[in-house]
This record gives structure tokens, C-alpha cells and sequence, in this order.
């Protein structure tokens, strides 16, 4: 009796554990090859291609890859992510020292989240976390990525001290698993790609929302941004639940830029 006492105590026990750490936030489990191709890619260059401008020394590269056996469209993806962790080193440094940014929840979304029953929503683009932990304090269950290593530990680390539910994942976009219908929100605040955006169509759920903020081309002081309307183009058929072009303040820096802001809802059927 004594013995089967102790088994049911020690079950007892790894159940409260496991219902503890799921209250905490998640980093999940992501295979990521940007980092190895980078590095091999940094290895290459230095022997063969030393002196080449970057854009340069990626179409040798590519031309390198597919010699060695990989098709054209597997070569791209390859570049892509090169491209992707490269950028990851320059916001790794951004995000290691005192914030010269906007640290607090972005405007847009923060009016859009509000008269929204909160679900499950992904932050494109995480960084430290400001847009995902905003959500999570608003009771979504939020899941976000980047390819900084380091903004994603900020985020990570902020979200265990309040306790809030939030998965973090190290991976670029090409890497990322957006999924079918899985999702009730989607941030893309001042995502620097244009390529997650096209996933936000299979991926939201109907009625899903989708928010947008981001530089308008060819605005030299936005580092990213969309034709004006483009926006409009991509979310054909989404109800418009709000979108403008004006010159507004910059999440990232002083100034005034040309920025365009979106709110769309995916229909219901």
C-alpha cells in the first residue's frame, strides 16, 4: 500500500509539473538550416570570392549550387536564407543593446486587437517581443518568429517573468510553418520580406484579421515597403476593415515616413 501510495503521489507530482510549464512560454522546436548555409556560404566566400561585392558573391554562389547538384528552385530558397540569417547578425546587435526604438506595442495593433475575442495569433517578425506580448497580456494565445536569436530570448524572458503564453521560434520565414486556417490574427508589423504576406490567405482562419504597418516605396527612410495599393491587390476580397497611406511616425526610428496601415478580415467563406 505504501509503495502504491508513493507511485500515486510521484504521478500526481510530474502532473502539477507538466500543468505548470504549460502556463509558461515556449520555444518551439524548429529545424532550421539558415544558419549552417550561412556559415558555409561565409566559408566559401572568403576563398573564392573574397573581394566580390555581396550581390556579386551570391549569383557566384548560386551558380555554385546548382554545379553541385541542386536545382534552381532549391539554389534560390538556399540565397534566401543566406540573405535572411545575414540580417539576422546586423538586428542580433540591435536587439543586444538599449533599445533606440519604439519598445512599446504598436499603435495599430494594439486599436485593431481591442474589439477582437481573443484566439490564437501570430507575430511575424517578433523581435523582442513588444506586439506578442501585448496579445498575450490580452489573453491570445500568441505565437511568434524572427531570425534573431537574441530578440527572441528578450521575448522569451519577458513572457516567463509575467507568465504569459507565448511560443518563440529562431526562424526565417522560409523556414517557418505557417500552416491552413490555423490562426485568428496575423501581425506583420514592419516585416522586412514580402513573402510572409502571401502565406496570410491559406493561413488565417475565416473571419480571421489580418494587421499591416509598413513603409511606403520608394520612401528612402522606410529600410522596407509596398507600392501604394498594393496592399489593396493582395488582400482582394478581404473585408477592408481599415486602410490608409499617410505620413505617420516611425516605430523604428524619429522620423516621419510614408506608411501605409492595413486591417482586413478574411471572409467567412
Amino acid at each position: 500500500m505504501d509503495a502504491r501510495r508513493r507511485r500515486t503521489r510521484r504521478m500526481r507530482a510530474l502532473i502539477v509539473a507538466a500543468l505548470l510549464c504549460s502556463q509558461l512560454p515556449l520555444a518551439v522546436a524548429q529545424t532550421t538550416e539558415g544558419p549552417a548555409l550561412l556559415a558555409a556560404f561565409k566559408a566559401w566566400q572568403t576563398t573564392a570570392a573574397p573581394g566580390a561585392e555581396w550581390a556579386a558573391a551570391l549569383d557566384q554562389y548560386r551558380a555554385k549550387l546548382v554545379r553541385d547538384g541542386r536545382t534552381p528552385a532549391a539554389a534560390d530558397r538556399a540565397l534566401r536564407l543566406i540573405t535572411a540569417y545575414d540580417e539576422a547578425e546586423l538586428y542580433d546587435a540591435v536587439y543586444a543593446k538599449t533599445p533606440e526604438f519604439n519598445t512599446q506595442p504598436n499603435q495599430l495593433l494594439v486599436e485593431a486587437a481591442r474589439s477582437l475575442r481573443a484566439g490564437r495569433a501570430l507575430d511575424v517578425g517578433i523581435g523582442m517581443g513588444r506586439n506578442a506580448l501585448h496579445l498575450a497580456r490580452a489573453g491570445w494565445d500568441v505565437t511568434g518568429f524572427d531570425v534573431s536569436s537574441v530578440g527572441v530570448r528578450h521575448a522569451e524572458a519577458a513572457a516567463r517573468t509575467e507568465k504569459l503564453r507565448l511560443k518563440a521560434v529562431v526562424a526565417a520565414d522560409e523556414e517557418f510553418d505557417f500552416g491552413t486556417a490555423q490562426w485568428d490574427l496575423i501581425a506583420l508589423i514592419y516585416t522586412i520580406e514580402k513573402r510572409s504576406i502571401h502565406h496570410v490567405r491559406r493561413a488565417l482562419r475565416p473571419g480571421g484579421v489580418v494587421v499591416v504597418e509598413a513603409g511606403i516605396t520608394p520612401d528612402a527612410k522606410a529600410a522596407f515597403g509596398y507600392a501604394p495599393g498594393e496592399l489593396l491587390t493582395i488582400f482582394d476580397g478581404f473585408e477592408i476593415v481599415r486602410h490608409e497611406q499617410l505620413e505617420g511616425s516611425y516605430d523604428w526610428g524619429p522620423e516621419r515616413i510614408q506608411l501605409v496601415r492595413l486591417v482586413a478580415r478574411k471572409p467567412l467563406r
